[in-house]
């Protein structure tokens, strides 16, 4: 099968869309499957076997500088059109989305679409002004791009839902997204390099970390995240707090820390490249969220995967992920953090079995897995 992937995120963007995408490549090509991949151009981009880049313009909003938008234009769609696709599925409902629905309808080839991103909580990107007008239109343009193509993937119940109070009736499968499970096993990962790493970032070995991974912006609810911390930070002198990742709020955060006199029991990594995650997950010992804007919470499953119990806001994309008590828990107040905090920092014995409960919780989510429910997407429209 020839199919074609079309994302505005890819390498060397890191988010959970170009995770989604190599994961699934990756397991269809085992498949035997030919995979091309159209996304658009980047200044640090390398050369990629079957990924065709299309030269685009940067957006000016922070935050959003690595992204671009190009044209839709007829020579785009006859070069992709004449290149013979089985299957288009598309990751995006901007530039490439567009361009792939525009491929797909004139070359009449079967068209799949996958939620990764909740816009409504993004519109702040480009204005805070305009804020809810802003919402009420991602809202119109989400519903209007589901009902433009053959079926819709969404990743978890929450996004099911929130389209079915956009008023969306269309085809869709629920699939969440799958991860490579035995790579952040715990028995996978060499000892050595989690002692040169924990060494490189000033952890001593009865250290208690608390870790958040991921994209560092407004969305993720920082400021209640940091109070929270701030007060783990104060009570217990033993804990430190890991940040791996990046984002246009990361200096903002930081901030918060060294206004209270607690930059040195912070440790920020910035940007670390995917395939170095599964070590910093491993060196963490509770892995901590107070997003409500994740579509599945897919840093939440790798953290699991580690062996790493988590305590996040509660969201609908939980369900399924989070079993309360065994690996992990979850709170709707903000000020219940610090009192299950102390419920898991306290007690070694819930601790102690929380490794083999955290694994157990996320088999379902293989790449495997994911990678044969969405083959079953695409040859039912085949078919």
């Amino acid at each position: 099968m020839k199919i074609g992937f079309f994302t505005d995120a890819f390498r060397p963007i890191i988010s959970g869309v170009t995770v989604s995408i190599d994961i699934l490549t990756e397991e269809l090509r085992k498949k035997g499957h030919e995979l091309y991949i159209f996304t658009n151009s980047h200044d640090e981009a390398k050369q990629e076997k079957n990924v065709v880049r299309l030269s685009g313009i940067k957006l000016p909003m922070k935050g959003l500088e690595a992204f671009r938008i190009s044209k839709v234009t007829r020579k785009r769609i006859k070069m992709i059109g004449e290149m013979g696709l089985d299957i288009i599925h598309c990751h995006s409902e901007f530039t490439m989305g567009r361009l792939g629905r525009k491929v797909a309808k004139k070359y009449n080839i079967p068209l799949v679409h996958t939620y990764h991103t909740m816009l409504e909580e993004y519109v702040h990107y480009i204005s805070r002004f305009f804020e809810k007008p802003l919402q009420y239109a991602s809202r119109k343009y989400s519903k209007s791009f589901a009902e433009s193509v053959d079926k819709v993937i969404f990743p978890s119940k929450k996004v099911k839902d929130t389209f079915a109070n956009y008023g969306y009736k269309g085809d869709f499968e629920i699939i969440p997204t799958g991860i490579d499970i035995n790579r952040f096993h715990p028995e996978n990962i060499n000892e050595n390099d989690l002692k040169n790493l924990k060494k490189d970032l000033n952890i001593a070995p009865n250290d208690f970390v608390l870790e958040f991974l991921g994209r560092v912006s407004k969305e993720k609810s920082l400021e209640q995240m940091a109070k929270e911390v701030m007060t783990v930070l104060k009570r217990y002198k033993n804990t430190k707090f890991l940040v791996v990742g990046d984002g246009p709020d990361l200096a903002t955060l930081l901030k918060i820390f060294k206004d209270n006199n607690l930059s040195d029991r912070v440790i920020s990594t910035g940007m670390v490249p995917n395939n170095q995650t599964q070590l910093y997950y491993n060196i963490g010992d509770l892995f901590i969220n107070f997003s409500l804007s994740e579509t599945q919470g897919l840093t939440y499953i790798e953290a699991l995967a580690s062996g790493l119990p988590i305590l996040v806001k509660y969201d609908d994309n939980l369900e399924n992920i989070i079993d309360e008590g065994l690996n992990g828990y979850s709170f709707k107040n903000d000020d219940d953090f610090i009192t299950l905090f102390d419920t898991l920092y306290n007690s070694d014995a819930i601790k102690d079995s929380y490794c083999e409960n955290c694994i157990k919780s996320v088999q379902d989510y293989s790449k495997e897995m994911y990678a044969q429910n969405i083959f079953n997407v695409y040859k039912e429209l085949l078919d």
